[in-house]
């Protein structure tokens, strides 16, 4: 029916009041799917975020232990067909109908859910010929299956054809739904899309994983990024979580393989020279807004050469549920000279309910809270990377004041390893050898008048970090409170002068940190 709109006659100032019967039109489905979004592989984070929501359910519920959460996903170029499986509570039958056919009609509350608003499962059908979502919950005996001919929809959204079929009856007209019997035990949630186009990246297993590892929940690389432990501990230390999912991916279900985030410790910038980089120190910061915590956010102290030659680290990258939202131009604006962006490897995790998405992910929504967000991050991180940036160059022409740069980061990291113990006598004797060489090659610098009182202070900083190693008799291993012997612990001692002998300090304090906690727990 169209709309029915009755008016009375009316004076002026008054109103007219309307009887309308609203039919939303079928071409808002082609508006949901295919204009929904400007890069195909975005139906992944799409999935990705409700087995995610549904992943953290089971744990609450106690149908899953944490450690036993797992999202699947099956890239199959050769069948043009891709699966997302997840082990996370599945769908009860009696409401599988209402929540997977209802647009725009989600129960989940933005407050606690990475998909909120019920749209983003319509995602995968521009892009294949059929979409199949197969559930099961948990103590029911059968699995729910809804398939949606997306072959028959495009038929259907012939701009002059069928234009009396409203959302409504393209969607009963495209969409089957079938109950088969399952093991009550069984709990999941499977999205399928056969016949997948070729055309539109999501079969490039390679772009895939690249897309998966910047914008999922995953876990960053030990190996690759030796920071982690640091960055968790200075999230959790102002009480953010960090939310972590283990996804895997491959061509077949034999090949699958964990995703990481792509972040590096060391790295290549500047595209012109590839010049080697490495992170030096890591920048932590908060924004606080009258008050209120709106994000917390890190970014790696580097060599600031230039752009980051890597796309998959470059720019900020701004999380909400450590879920990417917009890409790695999004923060361009808080610059001055945008493309310094382009120079920082970094993420800010959004942790207030005030800073919404919008419903393409491609930014939030433009409240009073976001401009407040964006003004922060303009007058606080970007000027300091900003500062960074032009510091870093005068530090190339200017040979004495990288020396003074490289002391006091010396300084700093002795007064650390101080503090958190050495992970063995040769560590130690190390340390102490390090700052003896670096107080020489003080001595022998030259610097500019304006520099000597930063140098003399320096100076007599470095020589009191010398005593202070020297003298210090803090060794990691004695935090082991489990009462070892003598002899045992003489024995750690010998395994950790090993150790690092053999491997990097990060390996090694991670390896004497993991002993200490496993003896201490028992």
């Amino acid at each position: 029916m169209r709309d029915v709109i009755e008016i009375q006659n009316l004076k002026p100032g008054q109103e007219a009041q309307m009887q309308t019967e609203v039919q939303v039109g079928k071409y808002t489905l082609e508006s949901l799917t295919t204009g929904m979004y400007s890069d195909p592989k975005i139906v992944y984070r799409e999935y990705i975020q409700n087995s995610v929501d549904s992943l953290e359910n089971a744990v609450q519920k106690g149908i899953i232990e944490q450690s036993s959460m797992r999202i699947d996903i099956i890239v199959s170029e050769e069948n043009s067909r891709i699966s997302i499986r997840d082990n996370g509570t599945g769908i009860k039958s009696s409401e599988v109908q209402a929540t997977l056919m209802n647009v725009g009609n989600s129960k989940k509350r933005n407050a606690n859910n990475r998909g909120f608003r019920g749209i983003g499962r319509l995602g995968g059908m521009s892009y294949c010929d059929t979409l199949v979502f197969s559930t099961s919950y948990e103590g029911e005996n059968c699995r729910s299956i809804i398939s949606f001919d997306c072959k028959k929809l495009k038929k259907l959204l012939v701009p002059g054809q069928y234009e009396d079929l409203s959302l409504s009856d393209v969607l009963g007209e495209i969409t089957t739904i079938e109950v088969q019997p399952e093991k009550p035990e069984k709990h999941y949630f499977v999205v399928e899309m056969e016949n997948v186009s070729g055309s539109s990246d999501l079969l490039n297993i390679d772009a895939v994983k690249s897309y998966i590892s910047q914008v999922a929940p995953v876990s960053y690389q030990t190996r690759r990024f030796i920071y982690i432990s640091q960055l968790k501990e200075y999230l959790s230390n102002k009480g953010y979580s960090l939310e972590e999912f283990p996804i895997f991916v491959g061509e077949e279900e034999m090949d699958l393989e964990p995703v990481y985030k792509p972040n590096k410790s060391k790295f290549r910038a500047d595209r012109n020279k590839k010049t080697v980089d490495e992170i030096s120190t890591m920048e932590y910061f908060d924004v606080t807004i009258d008050g209120k915590l709106y994000a917390l956010g890190w970014y790696g102290n580097c060599g600031w050469y230039g752009f980051l030659s890597d796309r998959e680290l470059s720019g900020f990258r701004v999380r909400k549920g450590n879920i990417l939202i917009g890409d790695s131009r999004t923060l361009n604006g808080i610059f001055r000279e945008s493309r310094f962006n382009g120079w920082t490897q970094g993420e800010i995790f959004i942790v207030t309910d005030e800073l919404v998405p919008n419903a393409r992910r491609d930014d939030f929504e433009q409240n009073e809270a976001y401009y407040q967000l964006i003004g922060a991050l303009s007058n606080g991180v970007a000027i300091d990377i900003t500062r960074a940036i032009r510091e870093a160059s005068q530090t190339r022409n200017d040979p004495s004041v990288k020396v003074l740069k490289e002391v006091d980061k010396k300084i700093y990291e002795a007064n650390v390893i101080v503090s958190e113990g050495f992970n063995s006598s040769l560590d130690k004797d190390k340390l102490v050898e390090e700052l003896e060489t670096t107080v020489e090659k003080l001595k022998k610098t030259k610097v500019k008048d304006e520099d000597s009182s930063r140098k003399e202070e320096l100076r007599q900083k470095l020589e009191d970090a010398v005593e202070q190693v020297v003298s210090s008799n803090n060794y990691k291993i004695n935090k082991i409170s489990s009462g070892i012997d003598k002899k045992s612990k003489n024995v750690l001692k010998t395994v950790s002068d090993i150790l690092s002998k053999k491997l990097s300090k990060f390996l090694v304090d991670e390896i004497i940190e993991e002993i200490i906690s496993e003896l201490n727990g028992k």
